[in-house]
């Protein structure tokens, strides 16, 4: 094996570790979301039966649109946030979060106000039925609650995205699993014990967001986390910049809106309040089995943008390998588990008669898209985390817009039971669409990045140095450049093997360095070392205390460098230099 393999294959510790960390509390986030999606519909089933599950249906498109918004400000805000503290711009990343908390709280309550405003125009929209008919009156009440409670929606998923990226997975994580396990509880006592029918499942919602925030907000009360809410003025470039990241994601249920509206009609059409029934519990199966794709994503989104933002390409390719062999054999068995039990599914949720054997049929038919469905949502969350927001705007279309709508109209002219191939079809044919375009519009790999693994307890930091320099000069660096690089990185390497490192036979040093296209030159360290910021070390010029001894070199660092920046990210030391 050859020195350059033996070192990316070590290089995978942090990688792999760091998905480990992330991925764990997000699945479990992810599932709290899947049940809180699903208990309302399974108690309304149960307690209305088929008119229940009708108004689940109608109110989707709904969240659809709120989903673009609430979801694009947040990853939109976490994005930009994690690339900003990437290049080690802590006090961009506060400005980054300040800019888009006011917006979503802004279009929060802009939501509110227009949809209370509009109710009759929206049930008309939905195909709600006859004025004050049964259905009618259940999704009026239904949504006058969800647009009152707007701000809570909104700031949940936003405090949800910007905690987790913050180094803080573990209360993002509990903040999203309790909030929903509210709205689960709160369900059952609303829907079932008050008979408070659909009211009772908005309520819980909002319940279960509210407790989620009040979750999240102790995020702000630790001292060392880094994001924090700093007065500012509107900034619309940077807005803009923010939500054309994630508006490239979340734009995708605007399609799903209108995809969700074309098909309660033509399921209305061809199969009555019975096939809006089962539209409804093939979307809940949806959000069971899709939640291990949720949390991938949710974890390979912030990863992807950190190593992106260090130009490091090898850990980027090893976060979306491991998201995508998980995915498969972890959706491949959720399909699987699913087809078995679908009648039993149906039952639960309240189907009767023969809308079991119809809706078990459908169920089948909806496993088979897992998988390729999976592999789309992925692949997004990685394309939007790396600026490649056509890609990503181009999958959320064609799979939740045109081939689902293409794939409904041929196959709504047939028998209704063959309608469910449509969440399959879409689901290949926007894959088949989409992956020769990405690969041929690739962007060329940079040839201004350095990257070197040092173990040391078999390497000493001579190689790296010699190795660095030469790239430097390669690059044009001029004498002065080339002298600060080589002594940050000599300085930097010998604090954290002699302040930091136990000798215990696995330590290594993860260095990158970039010439950037805006013509700054930027370090960037990692290790797997006990807590250590070399810059926290005590300066002067004492030469008897061992540490101000120590730290004269880093001084020596500091006087050459325009910005460092240090935290602790998932359980390891991340230093980014900026050298003049």
């Amino acid at each position: 094996m050859s020195d350059n393999s033996s070192a990316i294959i070590k290089s995978r510790m942090f990688t792999d570790s760091m998905f480990r960390r992330l991925f764990l509390p997000t699945i479990i986030s992810a599932i709290g979301l899947a049940l809180g999606d699903v208990a309302d519909a399974l108690f309304v089933g149960i307690r209305l039966g088929k008119v229940g599950l009708a108004t689940m249906s109608l109110v989707a498109p709904v969240y659809m649109v709120y989903n673009v918004l609430d979801v694009g400000i947040a990853v939109g805000a976490s994005v930009k946030y994690t690339q900003a503290l990437g290049k080690g711009q802590a006090k961009k990343g506060a400005e980054i979060f300040s800019q888009m908390l006011l917006l979503s709280l802004s279009v929060s309550f802009l939501v509110g106000v227009i949809g209370l405003a509009a109710m009759p125009l929206i049930l008309r929209a939905l195909g709600a039925g006859p004025v004050d008919g049964e259905l009618w009156n259940y999704t009026k009440e239904y949504l006058q609650i969800m647009f009152l409670g707007a701000p809570f929606t909104f700031l949940y998923f936003f405090l949800y995205y910007c905690v987790r990226c913050d180094d803080n997975e573990k209360l993002a994580s509990a903040g999203y699993t309790i909030g929903f396990l509210t709205d689960v509880v709160a369900s059952g006592v609303f829907i079932m014990g008050l008979k408070l029918d659909v009211r009772g499942a908005i309520y819980a919602t909002v319940l279960g967001k509210a407790v989620g925030v009040c979750i999240f907000l102790f995020h702000f009360t630790r001292k060392w986390a880094i994001m924090r809410f700093v007065p500012v003025k509107p900034d619309f470039r940077l807005i803009v910049d923010a939500l054309k990241t994630g508006l490239s994601s979340s734009v995708g249920y605007i399609g799903q809106f209108i995809a969700l509206i074309a098909v309660n009609n033509i399921l209305m059409r061809i199969g009555g309040e019975s096939a809006l029934a089962e539209l409804n519990v093939v979307q809940n199966v949806s959000y069971l089995s899709l939640a291990i794709y949720t949390a991938l994503g949710d974890t390979v989104q912030p990863l992807s943008g950190t190593f992106f933002a260090e130009h490091n390409k090898e850990a980027v390719k090893r976060v979306m390998t491991l998201g995508i062999v998980i995915g498969v054999i972890c959706g491949g068995i959720i399909a699987i588990l699913f087809a078995v039990f679908s009648p039993s599914v149906c039952r639960v949720f309240g189907l009767k008669g023969d809308t079991i054997e119809s809706g078990a049929f459908a169920v089948r038919l909806f496993c088979l898209s897992v998988i390729p469905a999976g592999i789309n949502l992925t692949w997004s969350a990685c394309f939007q985390a790396i600026k490649r927001e056509k890609i990503v705007f181009l999958i959320n279309q064609l799979r939740t817009c045109v081939c689902f709508l293409a794939f409904a109209a041929v196959l709504s002219r047939f028998e209704s039971e063959w309608f469910w191939i449509t969440f399959v079809g879409a689901e290949l044919l926007c894959i088949a669409v989409w992956a020769p375009i990405a690969r041929f519009n690739k962007k060329p790999l940079s040839d201004k990045v350095f990257t070197y693994l040092l173990d040391v307890n078999s390497s000493d930091i001579s190689e790296v140095l010699r190795l660095a320099e030469d790239f430097c000069e390669k690059n044009e660096a001029n004498p002065k450049q080339v002298y600060s690089i080589v002594m940050c990185i000599e300085e930097v390497c010998q604090a954290i093997i002699e302040n930091a490192f136990e000798k215990r036979g696995d330590e290594y040093i993860q260095l990158t360095l970039s010439f950037e296209n805006d013509g700054s030159i930027i370090l960037h360290f990692r290790d797997n070392a006990v807590n250590f910021n070399p810059f926290a070390m005590k300066m002067g010029q004492n030469y008897e205390d061992e540490e101000h001894l120590a730290s004269l070199g880093i001084q020596m660092v500091k006087s050459k460098s325009k910005q460092f920046f240090y935290r602790r990210y998932s359980d390891f030391n991340t230093l980014t230099v900026e050298v003049e």
